[in-house]
């Protein structure tokens, strides 16, 4: 009698595990509610490159804000045009200027990392940036509550910027 009790009590959290797994992945994918961007000078190529950290549940929560197609693979970040679509709206929400003058940045590519869709951007410079003046408004026009974090590093020293709420183009200077 022991061991079919035994047996039971297995069974039964095997159910329980089982259950706890199935509800699990709903309530992983919450969104993180914040884009980490990243903005370095790469002294080497002569390059500023910018790394645009999006958790997946908030791009997907984005596009399916847009009504993109219909079923769950319609909402999927890891199909590439949908990944194509986030850079793009990336780039109408995300901009630097130094002096005034607009920073051209060109889109990379985009790849999946764990939980996270990793955008990138560069732009050849004839010497790194004195100043730059950031405008981040990423998912900040779609969600209450997004906070951005932008991680400047020019030199020796990164600033780190939060944008959210009504904030605009914020400044980061001293950096070189």
């Amino acid at each position: 009698m022991t061991h079919r009790r035994g047996g039971s009590i297995t069974r039964r959290v095997a159910i329980i595990a089982g259950c706890a797994l199935a509800v699990a992945p709903p309530a992983l994918a919450h969104r993180s509610q914040t884009v980490l961007s990243t903005v370095m000078w790469n002294a080497g190529s002569s390059m500023l490159e910018v790394t645009h950290r999006v958790h997946n549940a908030d791009a997907e929560a984005w596009l399916a804000q847009l009504g993109q197609g219909s079923g769950a693979s319609a909402i999927d970040i890891t199909v590439v045009r949908n990944q194509a679509q986030m850079m793009l709206y990336v780039e109408q929400h995300f901009g630097l200027t130094e002096g005034g003058k607009k920073i051209a940045l060109q889109a990379l590519g985009a790849e999946v990392e764990g939980e996270a869709l990793l955008l990138y951007q560069q732009c050849k410079l004839a010497a790194a940036p004195t100043g730059l003046a950031i405008d981040n408004r990423i998912l900040r026009d779609v969600f209450d509550g997004q906070t951005n974090l932008v991680n400047v590093r020019l030199a020796q020293r990164t600033r780190t910027l939060i944008f959210s709420g009504q904030d605009g183009v914020k400044k980061a200077e001293g950096l070189l």
